[in-house]
């Protein structure tokens, strides 16, 4: 019969969640998270395998915990664009929260390296997709309403939402001055009728940017000989 824990799972993943979102998961050792959770590594491996384990169970904690009220503020009704706002305004509170860490620890984390199908790098992928999917659930019903153009590209316009929410993530953690985020926010605001209601044309004739043949000209040598 397995033996009871002997610490409260809510505060040790709420330590090691703070921990890793100052420091990074590279920047954490086990000695750091012991120290951070009043628990020893025989603990940690018991409980969660280890670091890597850990981590996996502190993802999902930072998601019920923080990244949840985000989505919610995208699902509290009151319209498309009332939404978009609390969304912001929410992510503004939290950047400037004293008693938070800098920045969003999922981009903390996810800038660190090239994870790829790693289980870390499928967790993270996941929880920015969650955030994605809110937003383009969003703007479908705004489509369905008649708020949000039948035109607007709903996909794109999501992940540029949470392109500016990560990016704002990083100004947070790289620069912390509440006035910069805020001329970001209402830059982004300011141009909501613009993506929601694009004009037909506009949108038809703008050329798409073909992603891998720019990269595959980036990597081609110069053709000119060095002099």
């Amino acid at each position: 019969m397995p033996r009871p824990r002997e610490f409260d799972l809510e505060e040790v993943l709420d330590r090691a969640t703070r921990l890793f979102w100052q420091r990074g998961y590279g920047g954490t050792s086990l000695n750091d998270l012991e120290g951070a959770m009043g628990i020893g590594r025989t603990s940690i491996y018991a409980a969660f395998g280890g670091k890597e384990g850990l981590f996996l169970a502190v993802l999902d904690h930072y998601d019920g915990r923080y990244s949840i009220k985000l989505r919610e503020a995208l699902r509290a009704g009151g319209g498309i664009r009332a939404a978009i706002r609390r969304y912001f305004s929410e992510l503004l509170r939290a950047f400037a929260d004293p008693d938070l860490p800098l920045g969003c620890l999922i981009t903390n984390v996810g800038v660190e390296g090239d994870r790829g199908a790693t289980r870390l790098g499928r967790k993270i992928a996941a929880s920015i997709a969650r955030t994605e999917d809110a937003f383009y659930d969003l703007l479908r019903r705004g489509q369905a309403s008649g708020e949000v153009a039948a035109s607007a590209d709903a996909r794109a316009i999501a992940r540029y939402f949470v392109a500016s929410t990560h990016g704002l993530s990083t100004l947070a953690k790289a620069l912390p001055t509440p006035s910069a985020l805020t001329d970001v926010v209402e830059a982004i605001l300011a141009n909501l009728d613009a993506m929601l209601m694009p004009a037909r044309r506009a949108r038809r004739d703008r050329p798409r940017i073909d992603v891998v043949s720019a990269a595959a000209r980036h990597k081609e040598p110069s053709a000119v000989e060095p002099g």
